[in-house]
């Protein structure tokens, strides 16, 4: 329900444009798997360099060197959040449009749990326990890990259908409710 606050507070801030649809990529900033992921993120964005979209970044970490090297042919379209904590990334997660993460070898993946929480739909590579998470079609789409082309279609297809984010947000909430919360564990 504070969607346009936490948007506007984030626009502001980070001079993001208000009206393009924000992707959200969630993730420590470390070698290895996470490292790989951001890379597939950025290999699948080259496809869709004709679409309109905002990537917000939140994350740190050791190998943040390296993902900003990822994401040096985006200028003017990635913003850098930083390490967020808990209550600064539920409205970050509230204002965005789409989380996406190729997911590489994740067993759980945490933030996409958050933001399934949060309502927001995500775009994933089917990983680990993912397919629990996300339910594909209904709350998001997977993808075949390393997949990039068939990454950058998923998210396209999303950029291009807003009430279709909307209804898998909309089910992303009640999914998480009904099974993820507290309670249901």
């Amino acid at each position: 329900g504070r969607r346009e606050r936490h948007r506007a507070s984030l626009a502001r801030a980070h001079r993001i444009d208000g009206e393009e649809p924000w992707l959200l990529a969630v993730g420590m900033m470390r070698p290895g798997d996470k490292l790989a992921s951001y890379r597939q993120l950025a290999a699948a964005l080259t496809h869709l360099m004709t679409k309109h979209w905002r990537l917000l970044i939140a994350g740190g970490g050791p190998a943040q060197a390296e993902v900003r090297r990822a994401f040096a042919g985006f200028k003017g379209r990635v913003h850098w959040l930083g390490a967020l904590s808990a209550a600064q990334l539920a409205g970050v997660y509230a204002a965005s449009d789409l989380l996406v993460w190729p997911a590489v070898n994740e067993a759980i993946g945490l933030a996409v749990l958050e933001a399934q929480a949060a309502g927001l739909p995500a775009v994933v590579g089917r990983a680990g326990a993912l397919d629990g998470i996300v339910a594909d079609g209904k709350t998001g789409v997977l993808v075949a890990p390393g997949d990039t082309r068939a990454f950058a279609a998923a998210i396209a297809g999303l950029l291009a259908d807003a009430g279709r984010r909307r209804a898998f947000g909309r089910a992303a909430l009640a999914k998480t409710r009904r099974l993820h919360d507290l309670a249901a564990a």
